[in-house]
């Protein structure tokens, strides 16, 4: 598409009409109108001669439109930071998500219901949770489920992409958010690898980027998501709470542990919530967090059933079981997307599954020949 603005105002510096135009390029002036109404644009060899004649780089004559750049989001692995490579590859999964777009067709009617200037004030960010506990008819005292919280994803138009990463995935994230902005739709990626009562905390986090994404820095972003995620699955109605059955126990640890279970999530999770409000009521946390408890902590950790052992049975089922459970359980359309992908393609995709997936080149040849084998 032409630059109308640009050519029009060379003109007027240049007291050029349109016939004067027309003369100077040797076309018609029926042609030099039909470019300034926006109904053709020059040939090569015509836009050439027009650059010359106003002086204007061709580069300018054109309206060249970027693609808007994804938007993205990272729970890393102990929060570290993310670097240059970890951007670089999320971006390039995000680009890849976005050629299954054609393929996914059950995307909403309506754009999804984003936070309106959301702002780090911890009363906003309380009140943010309170409201999504609501949508679901729970108050700030119920159990929020891991069923409640997959359906926020759902209501909120999110695409949920589990994929399977396993425990000790040092290379990549534990969860990514993308946002894409041209077709406002949201991609949630997050490793079934993980602990279940790690899970509900981290997908609780991965909502708050989701709310957010379209107006926070990235700094920003993350803060307000680690405190909109503590509200959402402990708030500080229970954490009071549960702080008051510390500070009267003779036991703090098997108060968190029974709170912990409660909830569905780490004791972790109690801790960090006790401890904040130990620190702003008393002046001091509550002194649970020693080497001990963290010791006992890890010893137990490999009790603790991996989401992807939740909804398969195990902790390494086969790809065509993960498919298909995954599938059923998140009711994501993403592995029917990636099928109708390769059948466009004419064959088996595997480079586009681990780019899409961030997986090995060798978890990606066997998925694509089991999505392959099962559209067929």
């Amino acid at each position: 598409m032409l630059n109308i603005p640009a050519i029009e105002g060379a003109m007027r510096r240049l007291g050029m009409s349109g016939t004067a135009l027309a003369e100077a390029c040797t076309v018609s002036k029926e042609a030099t109108s039909n470019w300034l109404n926006g109904e053709s644009i020059p040939r090569p060899s015509k836009l050439t001669k027009l650059s010359e004649v106003l002086g204007i780089p061709v580069e300018t004559l054109l309206n060249v439109v970027q693609p808007p750049t994804p938007v993205f989001a990272y729970r890393t692995k102990f929060n570290k930071p993310v670097s240059g490579p970890m951007r670089d590859a999320a971006e390039e999964q995000a680009r890849h998500l976005e050629q299954l777009l054609p393929f996914v067709d059950e995307r909403p009617d309506f754009e999804p219901p984003l936070l309106r200037e959301p702002s780090l004030d911890a009363e906003r960010i309380r009140n943010a949770a309170t409201r999504a506990r609501a949508s679901l008819g729970l108050s700030n005292h119920d159990v929020l489920s891991n069923e409640n919280l997959e359906r926020l994803f759902h209501i909120f138009g999110a695409i949920f992409v589990p994929v399977m990463w396993g425990l000790n995935k040092e290379r990549h994230e534990n969860a990514l958010t993308v946002y894409l902005p041209e077709s406002k739709t949201f991609w949630v990626v997050f490793n079934l690898g993980c602990r279940s009562d790690d899970y509900k905390y981290w997908l609780a986090h991965e909502y708050g980027h989701c709310l957010t994404m379209h107006a926070l820095s990235e700094e920003d972003g993350e803060t307000f998501a680690e405190k909109f995620a503590q509200q959402l699955v402990f708030p500080d109605e229970v954490a009071n709470e549960c702080l008051a059955a510390v500070r009267a126990s003779s036991d703090g640890l098997v108060v968190i542990t029974e709170y912990a279970k409660r909830f569905g999530v780490s004791v972790i999770t109690i801790l960090r919530a006790i401890d904040r409000l130990s620190e702003q009521l008393y002046g001091m946390k509550t002194g649970l967090d020693t080497p001990k408890f963290y010791a006992a902590w890890n010893r137990g950790r490999a009790n603790v059933p991996t989401m992807t052992r939740v909804i398969s049975g195990s902790d390494t089922p086969s790809q065509q079981e993960y498919v298909v459970k995954a599938g059923e359980y998140y009711k994501t359309p993403v592995f029917r997307a990636i099928q109708s992908f390769q059948e466009t393609e004419g064959g088996r995709n595997p480079a586009f599954i681990a780019s899409v997936l961030n997986l090995g080149i060798g978890d990606a040849l066997s998925l694509s020949h089991v999505l392959w084998e099962h559209q067929s």
